[in-house]
């Protein structure tokens, strides 16, 4: 359900503004209401989020660096923080590229061996000059050799690197590379190659140290940073009144929780209005469900919120929700599978953690007690084993053909109950004009299709049943053509009905095949796991252990992909059906604003 909310609207002299709003943030109670203009520009706040930004990109820099955890150093704050990782990391890129252009002159002298510089330096004073020269073996000529002083100094792979010496600067004109050699010593470079990576393990290690000790220090400026955000968007809500003297701010505060909040305006001397929501007040959302379905309230967010005006349909789709899981995914063995790995993870989780493993408890519920139905464990056929103590449960198991009834059945109970929610949302909106139409719709479906059903089991005569159809039929019709648009007159009334008839007719068709796929989902998952039984005990030969170990093999790998597409299967299918089938025939429009107090943050755990 959704709680009932209360506009209040504060004045204040400008003077009180901040603390009053200091003593509504500890009460933590007020859904402050922004102004119709939006959001507010305002440079502090920039320059704030701007800050938020880099101390979040720093921590994820932080983690990845996956370090123990050390005493935290208070020696700097976070900005210093933020500063010291950027320095650091730009001395790091610096270095890599130094390490990059020590690397290519490293590459160019190494296939050139030792040799002195020195020397080569000497040798040109006496007129002997060095060429270096390069080129692939095929266009090496051994020509040259006779023409030139030449010395063949290394190949290396398809490369021929050598040298000529002559006795002018001017390189012989020959078809090869002429190397130009940075004039370094590469015993040198090689030294200059270790200091560097020195230097980068040095910085590194002084990473490693802020990441151990420094993530908490900005986690907490983060924090702080978030309190500071939500304090100034706040305080600029206010709208000046009075020639500034007063400033006025509205919010929200559900109904239950008001006499405390009265109290504390009245200690504090604050002249307040209270007013009840209007129809044009976009009034924040809170769900109040009791311990089951608020296990749903996740499901549902992944959707929308219902506005304030509508019904909160979670605890109507919850047990849906919770059996078409267990339809779908099916077998005994897997829910059991879930209950056990839920509970288990309910012990360790944290407690925001804790609904979702509940609620995987419950899936494991549900899976079990389909599994139950449908006669599958493991993908074995329990109505085929004859074991003296299954027999008992055979009675409830039901084959393919009555699956598929039951699937389908399902689906018209839940698409009825959603038009009956959609007549009580149009009766608490509009008044019971406004869901007659429903109504009708609901009369022929309930009427026409039980007077039938009850005819087919003879649970009714086939006389009878005539006369029950036409008479629901009738009373159904009348009330879905001529009451379909209250206010306007009968004819155009009937031409919208008419109108509306197909479209119901045709959507309540398709609503209903949809539910198959609650049927065709349980059924392929235990056909799937069926045969990766026979593939694990029918094909894997005599051989003594080599036989049994591929048995087992197959039985986890097989039943582990199933299993995990069947879950997945098993979540998608019922989302679909809760928000488009179901969504669709309750009238739900969504797009509610969640109540979000204004509080102090709650102080993060490490």
């Amino acid at each position: 359900m959704i709680a009932n909310m209360l506009k209040y609207t504060f004045l204040i002299y400008h003077n009180d503004y901040i603390g009053f709003l200091e003593q509504i943030r500890k009460a933590g109670i007020v859904h402050i209401k922004e102004r119709e203009e939006g959001v507010i520009q305002d440079t502090e706040i920039a320059n704030i989020v701007k800050f938020q930004q880099q101390i979040a990109e720093t921590i994820k820099f932080l983690k990845s660096r996956k370090v123990e955890e050390a005493e935290i150093s208070h020696a700097l704050d976070a900005a210093s923080i933020v500063e010291k990782i950027k320095y650091l990391r730009l001395q790091i890129e610096l270095k890599k590229a130094d390490i990059q252009a020590v690397n290519k002159e490293i590459s160019l002298l190494e296939p050139w061996g030792k040799f002195s510089w020195k020397t080569i330096s000497d040798l040109k004073q006496a007129g002997r000059f060095f060429h270096f020269f390069a080129c692939s073996k095929s266009s090496f000529d051994l020509q040259w050799k006779t023409d030139y002083n030449l010395f063949e100094i290394s190949r290396i792979g398809a490369i021929v690197y050598f040298v000529i010496i002559g006795d002018s600067d001017k390189a012989p004109d020959i078809k090869a590379d002429l190397m130009k050699l940075p004039e370094k010593n590469i015993k040198e470079l090689y030294a200059s190659r270790k200091e560097i990576e020195i230097e980068i393990d040095e910085i590194n290690a002084e990473l490693n140290y802020l990441a151990a000790s420094g993530i908490q220090v900005l986690n907490e400026a983060e924090n702080k940073n978030k309190a500071e955000i939500d304090f100034k968007n706040v305080v600029l809500q206010g709208t000046n009144e009075a020639d500034n003297k007063v400033k006025v701010i509205e919010g929200w505060i559900p109904e239950d929780q008001e006499n405390g909040l009265v109290e504390m305006l009245d200690q504090l001397g604050v002249f307040y209005l209270r007013n009840k929501p209007t129809i044009k007040d976009n009034v924040p959302v809170l769900l109040k469900n009791n311990a089951f379905s608020k296990l749903f309230e996740l499901v549902g967010s992944l959707y929308s919120l219902p506005n304030y005006r509508e019904i909160d349909l979670t605890p109507f789709f919850a047990p849906f929700f919770m059996l078409f899981f267990g339809f779908c995914l099916g077998d005994t063995g897997y829910g059991l599978i879930i209950m056990l790995a839920t509970l288990f993870m309910m012990r360790k989780a944290k407690p925001n953690m804790k609904p979702i493993w509940k609620l995987g408890f419950l899936f494991g519920i549900a899976t079990v007690l389909m599994g139950i139905v449908g006669g599958t464990f493991f993908g074995v056929m329990l109505v085929d084993l004859d074991i003296a103590w299954l027999e008992k449960f055979k009675a409830i198991m039901l084959d393919q053909n009555q699956l598929m009834v039951f699937s389908v059945v399902l689906g018209i109970i839940q698409i009825v109950f959603g038009m009956c929610l959609k007549a009580a949302r149009a009766i608490k909106l509009d008044g019971i004009m406004h869901a007659l139409s429903t109504i009708g719709w609901i009369v022929i479906i309930v009427g026409v299709g039980g007077s039938f059903g009850l005819s087919k089991t003879n649970m009714l005569s086939a006389d009878l049943a005539k006369y029950f159809m036409i008479g629901f039929g009738a009373i159904g019709g009348v009330l879905a053509l001529f009451f379909n648009s209250p206010g306007k007159n009968i004819f155009l009334n009937l031409g919208l009905g008419l109108w509306d008839t197909y479209g119901t007719v045709t959507g309540l068709l398709g609503d209903v095949l949809s539910y198959i796929r609650l049927f065709a989902l349980g059924l392929s998952s235990a056909i799937l796991g069926n045969v990766f039984n026979q593939l694990a005990f029918d094909l894997t030969g005599n051989v003594p252990v080599v036989s049994q170990l591929l048995t087992v093999l197959i039985l986890l790998v097989g039943h582990s992909i199933n299993f995990f597409m069947a879950a997945l299967g098993a979540f998608v299918h019922p989302l679909r059906l809760t928000f488009v089938e179901f969504y669709k025939n309750t009238g739900f429009s969504g797009g509610g604003k969640a109540y979000q107090p204004f509080r102090e943050m709650e102080e993060a755990k490490y």
